[in-house]
């Protein structure tokens, strides 16, 4: 296998890295990353397809897909990454407090600086990277290799999801996404809402103020994401803990408005399989209703989910750490550092992903990638050059395994 690693040079995926950051790709606004997405794989001979996703407020944005076709003999693999990143209003978040150009892709002692490093175009370039090692080495194909670059992840999955309905299917599928090198077998989903209250608003004379009411739905909520309880053990939601993501279910109000006579606060929920959209609104309905049969001035709206452009992530169960996937890609990763990785919900504990989706249709997916998350929004997101190479070759190595039959030099 180490005929494929010898395709390409170390430089490579890092400089591919600081090419997508110097291309702004804030969520919903993805089309030109896309189209050069495109273009690099055109013309290194992949099958490409450039689809169009439909936005619920009637625009579109653009996703790449690559493709190197096998026999048809064996298992097909998906690498699945996302293009969009983070933005607050958009622009970086802290835009003021960066001590590096948030779009120049500056290397400075051992780390690439730049929005979307960590999340995710490293990892979009490492999987780039690794297919393209696979197909410089000529070796035959016995599955399909599928490179997906895909829209919105932060958004709900909204390019997965555009993906799945476009009738993509493989037999396996690595997200991409930032795990420190952790196989992550299991993930967090969301349920991402509003509750909204409606008061009054008048002057010099006692009212119901929305605003003081919304504090009774902050307090029946909790701290920001502290474990929750289960509705067994006293608490108002019903869920059964999952050994693998520990301190789960957990979550936060992330945002208050208010305009008159309504106070709207937006939360994020963290769930662990078992839960669902349903059995959430179910239950917080229940807990509203608690609050208002104690304060008949308390009236609310429970809007699920956030808005009808970005859906809810779902949490699935737990990748088998028996699968072909898993095991080839732990005994890459071995070969490549000298030692086994973390095995399960690993360092993205309590961060959600596009696996949800393609674990929702059955194919078998996992989670790695480069990049150590210290804290989650970054000032100055930086991620380790040393991190983006090992990707890269244990992507590659991965690949070569489940998708190519051996070639003369393995």
């Amino acid at each position: 296998m180490n005929d494929v690693l010898a395709t390409f040079t170390p430089d490579e995926p890092v400089t591919l890295t600081r090419q997508l950051i110097r291309i702004p790709s804030f969520l919903w606004h993805e089309s030109e990353l896309a189209r050069f997405i495109a273009a690099w794989l055109a013309t290194r001979g992949f099958e490409v397809e450039l689809q169009t996703v439909p936005l619920h407020d009637g625009r579109v944005t653009h996703q790449a897909i690559g493709r190197l076709y096998g026999d048809g003999s064996g298992p097909s693999l998906m690498l699945c990454g996302h293009t969009d990143t983070s933005d607050w209003g958009g622009r970086p978040f802290r835009e003021h407090e960066w001590t590096q150009d948030p779009f120049g892709g500056a290397i400075v002692d051992g780390y690439l600086y730049g929005l979307g490093a960590i999340n995710m175009k490293a990892g979009l370039a490492a999987m780039l990277m690794a297919g393209e090692a696979l197909r410089r080495s000529r070796r035959p194909l016995r599955g399909d290799l599928v490179l997906a670059c895909v829209v919105a992840e932060t958004g709900g999955g909204v390019g997965a999801q555009h993906l799945i309905a476009s009738g993509l299917r493989t037999d396996s599928c690595i997200v991409t996404e930032a795990s420190n090198l952790d196989v992550g077998t299991i993930s967090v989903g969301y349920v991402q809402g509003k509750v909204r209250v409606v008061g009054e608003f008048k002057h010099r004379v006692p009212y119901v103020n929305p605003i003081e009411q919304i504090t009774k739905v902050i307090a029946a909520f909790g701290p920001a994401y502290q474990p929750l309880r289960p509705a067994t053990a006293g608490g108002w939601l019903r869920f059964t803990p999952h050994p693998l993501l520990p301190g789960f279910p957990a979550m936060a109000v992330r945002n208050i408005e208010h305009f008159q006579d309504a106070t709207t606060l937006m939360f994020d929920l963290r769930v662990v399989p078992g839960m669902s959209e349903e059995s959430v609104r179910e239950d917080m309905t229940r807990l509203l209703d608690d609050i208002a049969a104690a304060d008949p001035t308390f009236r609310y709206e429970l809007i699920i989910p956030q808005s009808a452009q970005q859906p809810n992530m779902p949490a699935r169960e737990a990748t088998p750490v028996d699968t072909p996937l898993v095991t080839s890609l732990i005994a890459s990763h071995t070969h490549v550092t000298g030692q086994p990785p973390v095995v399960g919900a690993g360092h993205r504990i309590g961060a959600t992903a596009d696996t949800c989706h393609f674990k929702g249709v059955g194919i078998s997916c996992v989670e790695y990638g480069p990049g150590f998350i210290p804290i989650w929004p970054m000032v100055d997101e930086r991620i380790a050059v040393d991190q983006i190479v090992t990707a890269t070759r244990v992507l590659a190595l991965t690949a070569a395994e489940l998708c190519a039959q051996p070639g003369p030099a393995a």
